[in-house]
């Protein structure tokens, strides 16, 4: 093998690496949403208010939203800087993680009030589901449902929507689609995640149809061989 040859080899191979896993320098974080809930628990933290964020992303020009999944943390949004893994597998052993964004995540894309309701509540049922025990009334994380606060419309219905989700999430829901995961993480700020559709999951009729599609196919192959 000629020289130059191994070194375009090599550079090939270290470009692929770069697109699963680089720094992105051309990366901004907003605000999407944000809302405090009266808390029994809230981690480590000692305030009595669970404040829930919901992210924007923007890299390279496109707007993701973006969960996030180090509750412990702060974000620093002065951050710039971010190491992209478009490899993300933390979801990987979490079925229920999984299903929370099979069910649900779609709906969080919705640019109305819906849409941001929906969107707190998904990121308080990935808490509850990725970084605690799912359940809103025990655990490190402990959302009032009838507390100070969250007996406005708002605080009420996203703990309702929570709580609903986190049954769902939990249960033998079937999946309606997949996604793949890419995080992006910085120095002294909280790593977030971003979601991509990878396809919907067919229904079980749709399934059926195949199956008698491809039986009729093979019978009438079956025909003409005899034939």
């Amino acid at each position: 093998m000629k020289i130059s040859s191994l070194f375009a080899r090599c550079a090939i191979a270290s470009a692929a690496l770069l697109a699963v896993a680089g720094a992105h320098a051309s990366v901004t974080v907003t605000s999407k949403y944000s809302q405090g809930l009266a808390a029994v628990k809230n981690f480590t933290k000692t305030a009595p208010v669970v404040n829930v964020p919901v992210w924007n992303i923007n890299d390279n020009g496109t707007d993701w939203l973006a969960f996030c999944i180090e509750p412990m943390t702060g974000m620093n949004t002065k951050t710039t800087t971010y190491t992209a893994n478009a490899a993300f597998t933390g979801f990987d052993s979490n079925t229920s993680v999984q299903r929370l964004y099979s069910l649900y995540y779609a709906d969080t894309l919705t640019a109305d009030a819906a849409g941001k309701s929906t969107a707190l509540s998904f990121q308080l049922a990935l808490w509850e589901l990725y970084n605690d025990n799912g359940n809103l009334a025990s655990g490190d994380l402990q959302v009032l449902t009838n507390g100070t606060t969250n007996t406005s419309v708002a605080n009420s219905t996203i703990v309702n929507n929570t709580t609903s989700m986190l049954l769902a999430a939990q249960a033998n829901t079937a999946f309606v689609s997949k996604y793949d995961f890419t995080s992006y993480a910085a120095a002294g700020s909280q790593t977030v995640v971003t979601a991509n559709l990878i396809s919907a999951v067919p229904e079980p009729t749709t399934y059926a149809m195949m199956g008698v599609g491809l039986a009729a196919m093979g019978l009438f192959a079956r025909r003409r061989k005899q034939a």
